[in-house]
């Protein structure tokens, strides 16, 4: 296996070459040194490596080759789910059938977005299904007008060394969506490529999804054929998923200041305990230096930055240099300038550092710029979204109308109410006589709505109220869909005893149930689950459709499991 050369050991200076595998650098942003580490190690692997910018003002990688940003859109309904899971920061429960009925026959996500938008414009949408597919809309109205700004790149083209990819300017949910992009095609279609993932605990979350998840576990179990490594940049490993770090053979630990993660830290060594370094030297790693892990060894070293000679680094490692001694010479911070010559006199360098400052200045304010606009945008959209459907044809001089109250709502009213017109009536569904929309709802068909929210309500309020150990009971049952014995329930849902008051206890529990109507007790005293029948005698009086009996269901099981 391929060595590459990462430093010198801390005491005795003996060279330290890790295998070319996956790995992961851990350490405090500016402080402990990942990102010189991640380069000095791709300069010396020579094979192509992607990096990709995320946080406005970083600075890492500045002699790097910059490409575009490379986007293929998908839209199938686990790609969609995994897209809300990383914008509501929360894992996707009863949602999910919403999400497969707007995705299926769609190829991108603006006819996902259609096909909610036409749901929405339906009265006889429940208001569950509303509720649900508002959600989703809300979240393609941040993310698809980024998609339709952006520039990207239907190829990916690498060269040797380091390409890096600017994402700054993105929202996460995008940058997301571009670096699972980037790691499907380089699994499918590439070898010999290092794809380098920044902020591991953001877009391999711990306990929720994030569109580059999934491809990050398939490429770190399939990619080593094809000579493709992932190498993991973060912070700290506490809200990072663990499956993928389960098969990363290489570990780079650097400074950290949290007692808890230092903890992590030291379990991550492959030695003894009683070998392990003290909590303190953890705490006190200087910039550069690291303990490298493998299945073999455990070592504290020195990490030679790709720019500094073998005597110099080597000389730190044994003590005879401090860190501090050294700095990153200027010309390795700045883009390389074509025809640059061999010789640049000292102002001219000068020069050359306050203009890269300048630069940095300007782009950071055009980017905020562009922001200031993208939410400026956000703030119409949501206003024009709170204008109620009126019970009237919506003509022409009614969006006039509605354009006058959306004026009345932003801070800028220097808008032209022509403009917003426009605007609204392209949102508004094609249909009818002259492309006029009807929205009316009759007297009965009104009524029958409000009774059957105000069941669908009441049978919620039924099961939120019912005590811990009746809705375990409740929910073991229904789980087995089946007649279960009163001993089942005793010994396999609550690990009681048969007999006395255990047993009392769970007839009770039966008896309760029973009587509220959420179980069917037979004459041999078994249970069967019943909830979907209680949820169908109360609501589908009110005209309840199966597709709502099963919704509800669901949504009722999904409250049952908070």
């Amino acid at each position: 296996m391929k060595l590459i050369h990462l430093g010198y050991e801390i005491g005795t200076g003996n060279a330290v070459g890790v295998p070319l595998s996956h790995l992961i650098v851990t350490g405090l942003t500016q402080l402990s040194g990942k990102t010189t580490t991640l380069e000095a190690l791709i300069t010396r692997s020579d094979l192509k490596a992607i990096v990709f910018r995320t946080k406005p003002g970083e600075r890492g990688f500045a002699n790097a080759q910059r490409i575009p940003p490379y986007f293929k859109e998908r839209s199938d309904w686990q790609y969609v789910s995994a897209l809300l899971e990383a914008t509501l920061k929360e894992k996707m429960r009863f949602e999910r059938s919403w999400i497969m009925t707007a995705c299926k026959g769609t190829s991108s996500l603006l006819e996902v977005k259609r096909n909610i938008e036409t749901a929405l414009a339906n009265p006889k949408t429940n208001s569950l299904s509303r509720s649900v597919y508002t959600t989703l809309d809300e979240y393609l109205n941040l993310i698809l007008p980024q998609i339709s700004v952006t520039t990207f790149s239907n190829t990916l083209e690498l060269q040797t060394g380091i390409n890096v990819m600017d994402l700054e300017r993105l929202r996460e949910e995008l940058q997301s969506l571009i670096i699972r992009s980037v790691l499907e095609i380089v699994l499918k279609e590439m070898h010999d490529v290092i794809v380098v993932i920044p902020e591991a605990w953001k877009f391999m979350p711990q306990e929720r999804g994030n569109p580059c998840k999934q491809l990050a576990e398939e490429f770190i179990r399939q990619g080593a054929t094809n000579h493709n490594y992932l190498w993991i940049d973060s912070q700290d490993m506490s809200g990072v998923d663990k499956t993928p770090l389960k098969q990363v053979s290489t570990w780079i630990l650097g400074l950290q200041s949290e007692r808890n993660e230092v903890r992590h830290t030291l379990d991550q060594m492959p030695i003894p305990k009683k070998l392990r370094p003290a909590e303190d030297e953890i705490m006190t790693l200087k910039r550069g230096h690291f303990y490298a892990c493998t299945p073999q060894w455990s070592k504290k070293i020195y990490v030679q930055p790709s720019w500094l000679d073998d005597e110099m680094a080597k000389a730190i490692a044994i003590g005879e240099k401090s860190v501090d001694e050294i700095q990153r010479p200027l010309l390795a911070t700045l883009p390389p300038l074509p025809s640059m010559p061999k010789q640049i006199p000292d102002e001219k360098l000068i020069a050359l550092e306050q203009l890269q400052k300048e630069i940095q200045s300007i782009r950071k304010d055009f980017f905020g710029q562009v922001q200031q606009l993208t939410d400026y945008v956000r703030k119409v959209s949501e206003s024009i979204a709170t204008v109620q459907p009126m019970s009237l044809p919506l003509q022409a001089m009614d969006a006039d109308h509605i354009a006058l109250e959306v004026m009345q709502k932003l801070p800028n009213k220097e808008i032209l109410v022509a403009e917003i017109t426009k605007a609204v009536l392209a949102q508004i569904p094609k249909g009818g006589t002259g492309g006029a929309v009807q929205y009316e709802v009759a007297p009965i068909a009104a009524l029958q709505k409000k009774f059957l929210q105000e069941a669908k309500e009441r049978l919620v309020q039924l099961i939120k109220a019912l005590p811990e150990d009746q809705k375990k009971a409740l929910l073991f049952v229904e789980s087995l869909a089946k007649g279960v014995e009163h001993g089942q329930i005793c010994e396999k849902c609550f690990g009681w005893k048969t007999s006395g008051d255990y047993s009392t206890k769970v007839k009770n529990m039966r008896l309760a149930l029973k009587a509220a109507g959420l179980l069917r007790v037979d004459n041999k005293a078994r249970s069967f689950p019943y909830l979907k029948e209680k949820i169908r005698s109360e609501i589908a009086l009110h005209g309840a459709t199966d597709e709502e009996i099963d919704q509800l269901y669901n949504h009722i099981l999904a409250e049952v499991l908070k």
